[in-house]
């Protein structure tokens, strides 16, 4: 049966599979360039990038406002219909080019007062251009048509184009704002491309966005907004927080630990999500029973994907500091902490984003917030008594135990709502 059920499915796992690919170049590109950046730069100087980058991902976060989820959901449920579909399209950029001039108002101010951030304000400033490639790029659009494919050969010809330029052009501690704005202009390059394939494509018709259809966008979006933004604050607050107590060096041993398992995280589980996603999401109307099905299939797979990530995590971490070298002893401590960390992502994603929102309606979509507000409030509590205490490892513990207690908090809010989801 369960045979039967992947072979219904075929054309998703294909899919899945293509994407696995496509971000193991995507991914296998900045594996080369971390090492490169961190040998190169060494702790202090890749200590500047990783806070810039905690920083500007603040900034993406606010333009992204969950439309990742939310448009792509509404996209897919109207791919068929073309002036409802052209429609959200042009009123979510409206709203996301918004929120883009006032999260930089924001960021220049910050930069004009707050002393840290001037430390840091040349990476920052040079790590910017992300934010307006990121506003520009449209992959909740790509997701929800279902050429998520095409999004990813895109993703993946900018990397292409861009990265290797900094083993050209990045040669020393110094140029550590180089390297932030190299990094930055591969979300440029990604943004110029797909705004090229949609114009020869023409896969959107000009439909005038107005205020009133932006508010809607963002009102659909709003809880998913809570809910990554909550996220925020144990993935990149805790930098920012590591950065008052810390030396740089020991902001690069960290950041480099916590990006290794991100991108780890990023190459497994993101091509599955972004496949299965809208597909449980239009399932979800068309055919309730099917969509339950697909969900338990996904589970099973993305539980044995994320195990095999851990496991790596714990077992590679003692060979970094021979190949990064002696600035980074110590990285392994980090990781051996954070191999939990890929298993709980990827358990509380399954059951989050695609048990509660795909599956589920306004009423699990809310739930799925609270899950991030009330984690966020435990992670914050915990931050500020463990950084400034243990530091870095401080801060290791409290992104694993956060992600742990999402993972428990979505599998109940999922049980609680089976009679939604299940």
């Amino acid at each position: 049966m369960i045979a039967g059920n992947i072979k219904d499915n075929k054309h998703e796992l294909v899919d899945a599979l293509y994407l696995m690919l496509l971000q193991g170049v995507n991914q296998l590109l900045p594996l080369f360039v971390m090492p490169y950046l961190m040998i190169k730069l060494g702790a202090s100087g890749y200590g500047y990038v990783g806070f810039s980058l905690s920083v500007i991902q603040y900034l993406v976060l606010v333009v992204d406002f969950g439309f990742n989820l939310s448009a792509t959901k509404r996209i897919a449920q109207v791919k068929d219909n073309e002036r409802e579909r052209n429609s959200i399209f042009w009123n979510v950029v409206l709203a996301k080019s918004l929120l883009l001039l006032a999260s930089s108002a924001v960021l220049g101010i910050l930069l004009l007062v707050v002393p840290t951030f001037q430390l840091y304000s040349k990476a920052i400033l040079a790590t910017w251009p992300m934010v307006v490639g990121n506003t520009f790029t449209f992959m909740w659009f790509f997701q929800g048509i279902g050429k998520v494919r095409m999004f990813s050969v895109m993703n993946t010809l900018s990397k292409i184009i861009v990265l290797p330029l900094i083993f050209i052009f990045v040669k020393q501690n110094d140029d550590y704002v180089l390297a932030a704005l190299l990094q930055a202009l591969v979300f440029v390059s990604t943004a110029v491309i797909s705004n090229v394939y949609l114009y020869q494509r023409h896969l959107v018709k000009w439909i005038a966005p107005t205020c009133k259809g932006a508010r809607v966008e963002l009102s659909e979006s709003f809880p998913l907004f809570l809910s990554t933004a909550s996220t925020s604050a144990y993935t990149q607050l805790v930098v920012i927080i590591l950065g008052f107590y810390c030396t740089t060096e020991e902001m690069g041993r960290y950041t480099s630990a916590d990006r290794i398992m991100r991108a780890l995280c990023f190459l497994l589980y993101v091509p599955l999500n972004q496949v299965f996603f809208p597909k449980i999401s239009a399932l979800a109307i068309q055919c309730k029973e099917q969509a339950q099905r697909l969900f338990r299939q996904v589970r099973l797979l993305v539980v044995s994907v994320m195990i095999l990530a851990g496991m790596a995590l714990f077992l590679g971490g003692p060979l970094l500091p021979y190949v990064l070298g002696k600035d980074y002893a110590g990285i392994q401590d980090y990781l051996y902490i954070m191999a939990i960390a890929p298993i709980a992502i990827g358990i509380g994603g399954v059951y989050g984003q695609m048990g509660l929102v795909a599956l589920g309606n306004k009423q699990t979509s809310k739930a799925f917030r609270n899950v991030y507000v009330i984690a966020a409030a435990c992670s914050i509590l915990m931050m500020f008594v463990l950084t400034p205490w243990l530091k870095g490892l401080g801060a290791s513990i409290v992104v694993t135990l956060t992600e742990v207690l999402v993972m428990t908090l979505m599998v109940y809010n999922f049980n609680k709502y089976k009679n939604v989801c299940c």
